[in-house]
């Protein structure tokens, strides 16, 4: 039976429907004398519209709204007592529309403007800035919080900010607040807990992750969860799985995402058996339709070796989406079917799916002598239409494609721009990763730059204090022993 595709596209999908609830209610007013109606909006109509308008991302209407508002002195008069509930209820909604919808320097002008302020007012400036990537901001504002004392911080505040903590520079920041938990007497509550496991394990904290799972008192699903997650997330399968079995003998059923990260965890294992038994327990557990299982489990059989499954998975799919798409492409790829890859791609293409810098890199690296080289340079100008170039392995993919479909000119080209990147980042002070020194190592090689290479390789252990790895040296010596300068090396 011929399989259906059903491609979807993500903007197509937004209903032409309005979730807007009737914020205005009519009121006759006797003795007019065409019988029209005023409009009348109260304090629940608005926050409700502003709280849909920041979920929407409607900002203009919400800017409108602010209009009205300010017309109307019994939305926002704080000095009425009777009214000061209800009032600082808005001004905390025009704050969280605002933030939603990224005009932080609206959020910022309408905080100062606030007559009074009480910590859901603090909490949500403090949310804005770290949702809009302004962490420093986000950070220096719960300094001034802090400072202002302990009775300013609560568990919102504690979430928040454990909630932009997600990379290993900011595991001092984990630390900090896990602090600032027991100081605030909160380390009972398995919200915070929940938290803090999820930021230790983000920003590398494993041990610390598991120490604080260990010591909880009480835990939930949501606990579990985050630790098998985090596990599975920082490459400890095993661990992850063991905690998985350990879950399910005691009285609290997985969820979805629970058995998501076990099966994302057998297919860093390659554990084909398990992740088998995994796919019958989802199965008939309902949950296998869900998009995301039902990737994990396509991907789970292509990094096994088991592609036939992974077909039979993604043939059967109800619904396509550019995740399910990129792992059958990245499967054909890493199993040797080039041509599939590459019709897959086209198809990604064609039916306008997200096409990111993974399935750029997957794509040009099944790319042989036999392949086109007009196709070739068309992902070339898509590399550049969608801002990829600058990624590391997706210019060395390209240039790694050109060097395999016989155009060295163009090889040599792309190496150039590579290189030219490197010398922006030297001079603009950022730093390379060690990604970036792999890359062009790889490019000088192909190029037989034997000085220029060995000038990046020193360049960026004393300048940006980059640990070579392994593979490193190997490229260095591979290098060095084809132009037959390796005892050179090391007499010096």
């Amino acid at each position: 039976m011929k399989s259906k595709w059903v491609f979807r596209r993500l903007s197509s999908h937004l209903s032409p429907r309005t979730s807007l609830p009737p914020p205005l209610k009519a009121q006759n007013f006797r003795g007019a004398p065409s019988q029209a109606s005023a409009l009348v909006l109260d304090h629940v109509r608005v926050s409700h519209l502003l709280s849909t308008c920041g979920r929407e991302g409607r900002f203009h209407l919400g800017s409108s709204l602010h209009a009205s508002i300010i017309k109307n002195p019994e939305l926002h008069d704080l000095g009425n007592e009777d009214l000061f509930g209800n009032c600082l209820v808005v001004w905390n909604s025009l704050l969280s529309m605002y933030a939603k919808c990224g005009d932080m320097r609206g959020v910022a002008k309408l905080f100062d403007e606030m007559p009074v302020k009480d910590t859901i007012s603090r909490n949500t400036l403090l949310s804005g800035f770290l949702r809009n990537g302004e962490f420093e901001m986000g950070f220096g504002m719960f300094k001034r919080i802090w400072e202002g004392g302990v009775r300013g911080v609560d568990k919102a505040t504690v979430t928040t900010i454990l909630s932009g903590c997600d990379s290993r520079e900011l595991s001092h920041v984990v630390e900090l607040m896990h602090g600032i938990v027991f100081r605030g007497g909160f380390e009972r509550e398995i919200p915070i807990g929940n938290a803090l496991i999820t930021s230790y394990f983000k920003c590398g904290g494993n041990g610390w992750g598991m120490q604080v799972f260990n010591e909880m008192l009480k835990r939930n699903v949501i606990s579990w969860t985050a630790v098998i997650s985090g596990l599975q997330q920082n490459g400890f399968y095993e661990d992850s799985l063991k905690l998985f079995m350990s879950m399910r003998s005691g009285s609290l059923n997985p969820n979805t995402l629970t058995y998501l990260s076990s099966i994302m965890a057998c297919a860093g294992l390659q554990a084909t058996n398990l992740g088998r038994q995994l796919h019958s327990i989802a199965w008939k557990l309902g949950i296998q339709s869900d998009l995301l299982v039902e990737s994990a489990l396509m991907d789970m059989y292509a990094k096994c070796g088991s592609l036939e499954d992974a077909l039979d998975l993604f043939e059967s799919a109800e619904t396509i989406d550019e995740v399910s798409m990129t792992v059958i492409l990245l499967g054909f790829a890493k199993n040797g079917f080039e041509e599939e890859a590459i019709q897959v791609f086209l198809q990604m293409v064609k039916a306008g799916l997200e096409i990111d810098s993974n399935v750029v890199s997957a794509v040009l690296g099944v790319f042989g002598a036999d392949t086109s080289l007009g196709l070739g340079k068309q992902i070339h100008s898509l590399i550049i239409k969608r801002s990829l170039f600058h990624i590391p392995f997706v210019g060395n993919g390209l240039m790694n494609m050109y060097a395999k479909c016989g155009d060295i000119v163009e090889s040599i080209k792309v190496w150039l721009w590579s290189l030219r990147l490197y010398e922006e980042m030297y001079m603009e002070v950022v730093k390379p990763t060690d990604v970036t020194l792999h890359s062009l190592l790889h490019a000088c090689s192909h190029m037989g730059l034997v000085k220029k290479r060995m000038k990046f390789f020193d360049s960026v252990e004393r300048a940006y204090g980059i640990n070579p790895r392994t593979e490193h040296y190997a490229r260095v010596v591979d290098m060095l022993g084809l132009a037959g300068r390796l005892m050179e090396r090391i007499g010096n």
